[in-house]
């Protein structure tokens, strides 16, 4: 877990990648020295209708981040998604990680496999910082406390006390019909 220091926005070597959240901060794009990347994906969930009015002056700031070159949009390979599945399989985050999150994640190991700088990637989510842990990439959380340790979760129904496999998470238990949970394995926390 890192917190953002000045050193991190004025680092012109290294790659920063937004999550939706850290642009819903309002955060200043010139604070920033390096180059920004995010999917168009980020970009649809700050659009969303509902609070498009809210958001109109953060879209703003986006649009002319993009035309500057300042923000770069770029979707990820295949590869790197399925890297990704693979790893919050493991971790137990494979469905508490939407498709957007699983895109960035994938984009950020992408461009750190792919470029010679340092990739960080800006977000104020658990699950992606959880993953982000198991597949070695830097993470920064802003304006909140990261997660301290990486967690590797377990499924399983409140009710029936079975285990299931990760992928179920959020499904229903076909023993006793209640919707599945997680929690730590074993409380094994890295």
């Amino acid at each position: 877990m890192t917190h953002l220091k000045n050193d991190d926005i004025k680092d012109k070597d290294q790659i920063a990648v937004f999550d939706t959240n850290i642009f819903l901060t309002g955060i200043d794009f010139n604070l920033f020295k390096s180059i920004i990347y995010t999917t168009p994906y980020v970009i649809e969930e700050v659009k969303v209708s509902k609070y498009m009015e809210k958001n109109r002056h953060i879209l703003n700031k986006i649009y002319a981040a993009i035309e500057s070159e300042k923000l770069r949009i770029k979707i990820p390979s295949i590869k790197y998604i399925r890297d990704v599945n693979k790893k919050s399989k493991i971790t137990g985050d494979l469905n508490a990680l939407s498709n957007v999150d699983k895109g960035l994640i994938a984009l950020t190991l992408e461009l750190s496999v792919n470029y010679h700088q340092k990739v960080n990637l800006y977000t104020n989510d658990y699950s992606i910082e959880n993953v982000c842990s198991e597949l070695n990439i830097p993470y920064t959380s802003l304006y909140k406390d990261g997660i301290e340790k990486k967690i590797i979760w377990e499924i399983y129904c409140p009710n029936c006390k079975t285990i299931h496999k990760t992928e179920d998470f959020n499904k229903i238990c076909e023993i006793c019909g209640l919707k599945l949970k997680r929690r730590p394995k074993n409380n094994i926390i890295y």
